[in-house]
């Protein structure tokens, strides 16, 4: 059980690390001509952050010889604080007046469903499906 759940937080690490680069270094996002600069500025930091943190958590996972406990542990710690993160922050959206999407950005997928909340809801009930496995 020790290697699925291993592979399962790996998962859920590469869909916070890989795909937001895909995805907000586009023109849906850090070259959208809607988005005033400063915003532009604030998602490519975002993306450097979170890009930055899930290779920790690889390295931490994979290659680090540091003991396992503390490996796995520290990786779902640091996969907790993006994927929560981003969960706290579309409930709290309305106290800023933010939106899951732009009309010019990503479209909803399967019938109105934002395509961010499915895809990092479904990464971190992997990311706690894997941990708690471990």
């Amino acid at each position: 059980m020790y290697l699925t759940g291993k592979i399962l937080l790996t998962i859920a690490t590469l869909m916070y690390c890989i795909v937001p680069p895909i995805v907000d270094l586009s023109r849906s996002h850090a070259t959208n001509p809607l988005w005033v600069s400063h915003a532009r500025f604030h998602v490519v930091w975002q993306v450097m952050i979170t890009t930055g943190i899930g290779l920790l958590s690889l390295y931490l996972l994979w290659f680090s010889g540091i003991g396992q406990n503390f490996s796995v542990n520290f990786s779902f710690i640091l996969g907790l604080i993006v994927l929560g993160s981003f969960l706290i922050n579309v409930c709290a959206r309305k106290l800023y007046a933010g939106t899951l999407s732009d009309p010019n950005g990503v479209p909803p997928i399967f019938k109105n469903v934002d395509a961010n909340l499915f895809f990092f809801s479904l990464a971190f009930v992997i990311l706690l499906t894997g941990y708690f496995i471990v």
